[in-house]
Order: C-alpha cells, then sequence, then structure tokens
C-alpha cells in the first residue's frame, strides 16, 4: 500500500525530517481555520485552536502510525476535540458562519442560502438584506449545541464524508446522519420568519 503524501510527510517528520511537518501545516491551516473559525465563532480563538492541534500533531510525530487511521480523520478529531471543550468552557454563546448549503434536495434552508447574491450589490437595499440574512443564519447556526454543530460544520462546510465525520466524533454513522439532519431541520425552523416573509 503506498502512503498518501500527509502519511509520506508524516514518515519524513519521524525521519528527523522538520521540514516536513512545515508542509504538513501549510497543507491543512486554512481548512482548519476554517472550520475552527465556524465551530467557535471567533478568529482569534481558533487560531490558538488550530495551533493547539499542530503542537498536538507534532508531539504526536513518534507514535503516529501509518495506516492505522486516515490523517485527516486523526487531523480533525485532534481539532474537533479541542473546539468542543472550549465551547464547554465558554460561558457565552459563539457564532458562526456558513458559507455551503445542505447537500441534496432544495429545503428552505438551501434555497435562503441560495438566494444570498454571490456579490454583494452596490444598491443599499440589498446590501442591507443581506447583512441581515447572514445575521439571522450565523445566530441560528450559533445556537446549535456542539453535538449537533461540528458535525454540520464537517459536513456541509468541510465536505468531509459521513463515514470520516463518524470517525472523527466517534459516533455511529447513523447518528452522525440524525445530528445533521436534525441541526438542517432546526435551521430550517429558526428561519421560518424569513421565509414566510420571502413568500
Amino acid at each position: 500500500m503506498i502512503p498518501d503524501l500527509d502519511d509520506e510527510l508524516m514518515q519524513r517528520c519521524q525521519a528527523g525530517d522538520i521540514q516536513a511537518f512545515d508542509e504538513l501545516v501549510t497543507r491543512h491551516r486554512v481548512s482548519l481555520l476554517s472550520f475552527a473559525s465556524r465551530v467557535v465563532g471567533d478568529r482569534e480563538t481558533a487560531e490558538d485552536l488550530v495551533q493547539e492541534t499542530f503542537i498536538r500533531m507534532f508531539r504526536a510525530i513518534p507514535r503516529y502510525k501509518v495506516g492505522k487511521a486516515k490523517f485527516t480523520t486523526w487531523m480533525y478529531r485532534i481539532l474537533s476535540n479541542l473546539c468542543k471543550n472550549e465551547l464547554r468552557n465558554r460561558g457565552r454563546r459563539s457564532q458562526i458562519v456558513t458559507k455551503s448549503p445542505p447537500e441534496n434536495g432544495q429545503n428552505d434552508y438551501q434555497q435562503i442560502i441560495s438566494r444570498i447574491p454571490a456579490a454583494a450589490s452596490s444598491h443599499p437595499d440589498c446590501q442591507l438584506e443581506r447583512k441581515e440574512l447572514h445575521a439571522m443564519i450565523e445566530q441560528a447556526i450559533s445556537e446549535l449545541p456542539p453535538k449537533y454543530r461540528i458535525p454540520l460544520a464537517l459536513r456541509d462546510i468541510q465536505d468531509l464524508s459521513y463515514e470520516e465525520i463518524a470517525k472523527i466524533v466517534k459516533i455511529p454513522m447513523g447518528t452522525v446522519k440524525s445530528r445533521i439532519n436534525r441541526a438542517r431541520q432546526t435551521l430550517q425552523e429558526r428561519l421560518k420568519p424569513y421565509l414566510e416573509a420571502e413568500t
């Protein structure tokens, strides 16, 4: 079995090539930061969590076993656990921004997202409406409990498979699917006032 690039880089790290770890950081920093920002709703905190993720990965280099788990699964599991701890220890609600609609089917939530213009209109009313819509979506997602928010972000924002999400959050794939569906339904319910205003 030929190792993928991430595993190959980890093997180089284990052989003492620290530059290989820099390559791993470069490859994954943006996607990890995107995920953490959307889960904890705070860019500065997300930066800290991603930094801690890389520190933990670096410390685990000697123990890393190629083929035991997919590299990205292992990496996102570390960050997901750090995000969960952050949310658990936090005494306030966090806000996240969604940028991708749910997959499959034109449900109400997806239709709302699809109506957001790709580029900001020069018309002040359009800009205000878009800003208000983003704020509503942010608020609705920020109120989801972490057990729903994290799988939703992994699926609809990071575009990971249900199987990989199940491995990351360590719950059965059926539970992952039901939590994501529940999260989407909750968002749909909370965004109903906007839907009704639009019809």
